[in-house]
């Protein structure tokens, strides 16, 4: 192996449990702040997130009629700073539950001590991928971060949005057009990074998306399992506030449908496991 190109939801940490976690603490926050039920505010959640294409999205609640209703203006700045405890909610629940998966680091680490290039490809927003792996102390190991470009940027001052420095060409922007499973993005990294389809491997949390991607063009597939034990509970939640419309989920099963055959070439119960590929 030559190259690492691994997903980072939900194959490097939990992202489905620290979010739905995370999300849940400001939505109550805000209940108890604007005295609006929490089944209100979570379809109004959902209302936004659909309509900018994103469930990731904490800024969205200044969008929120019930916010704007209740202080009586959309000035952000101004929201923002009245609704400093409910984003402190999110903050807080975050540094509680974002972390990276045992083993993560020490292979990214033992990788790039043999020489292996490690590139991350996600479809989170780029702010927000860069922004797990510089907090998990992990974004030295990576060359490059391929993920989607944020059309829809909502903070409230861009301009004092906080700046995580990389180099020039460490982030890849990819266009929604972009999006998983796309067998030609792969092809283009591995020739972007110079490395032999062969040399390369894929490792990823999900069968439609990332193994299928993979297989369709000979590169080894490696499915994170691990990555998909998670409490439905917490998955529900993410359902009640989800950015997909009706075709999105009808997509989805057209994926599953058509890739429900796909085998991985290796499925791993820790991202250690990747160190022992042949």
């Amino acid at each position: 192996m030559k190259l690492l190109i691994t997903d980072l939801d939900n194959t490097l940490y939990d992202w489905v449990s620290f979010y739905s976690q995370s999300f849940s603490a400001m939505a109550e926050e805000l209940s108890n702040e604007i005295h609006v039920p929490l089944d209100v505010l979570l379809s109004e959640y959902k209302f936004i997130h659909q309509k900018f294409g994103n469930s990731e999205k904490p800024f969205a609640t200044l969008e929120l009629p019930s916010v704007i209703s209740y202080f009586g203006t959309n000035d952000k700045v101004f929201l923002q700073k009245k609704l400093t405890r409910v984003f402190s909610a999110f903050s807080s629940k975050r540094n509680q539950t974002l972390r990276l998966y045992p083993t993560v680091r020490n292979t990214l680490k033992i990788l790039r001590e043999r020489g292996v290039k490690i590139v991350g490809h996600t479809e989170s927003l780029e702010f927000n991928s860069l922004y797990r792996l510089y907090k998990l102390d992990v974004i030295d190991f990576f060359d490059h971060l391929y993920t989607l470009e944020d059309i829809h940027n909502l903070h409230p001052d861009p301009k004092n949005a906080k700046v995580i420095p990389v180099k020039d060409d460490f982030i890849i922007r990819l266009s929604s057009a972009e999006s998983k499973p796309n067998p030609k993005l792969l092809e283009h990294i591995c020739f972007t990074e110079s490395v032999a389809i062969k040399d390369a491997v894929y490792v990823g949390d999900s069968i439609t998306k990332d193994i299928s991607m993979a297989k369709s063009i000979g590169m080894k597939a490696v499915w994170a399992y691990y990555g998909r034990q998670f409490s439905p509970e917490l998955w529900k939640i993410l359902v009640k506030i989800t950015h997909w419309t009706d075709i999105d989920v009808e997509r989805e099963e057209q994926l599953k449908k058509s890739f429900s055959k796909i085998e991985p070439d290796y499925t791993i119960n820790s991202f250690a496991e990747i160190l022992e590929l042949k």
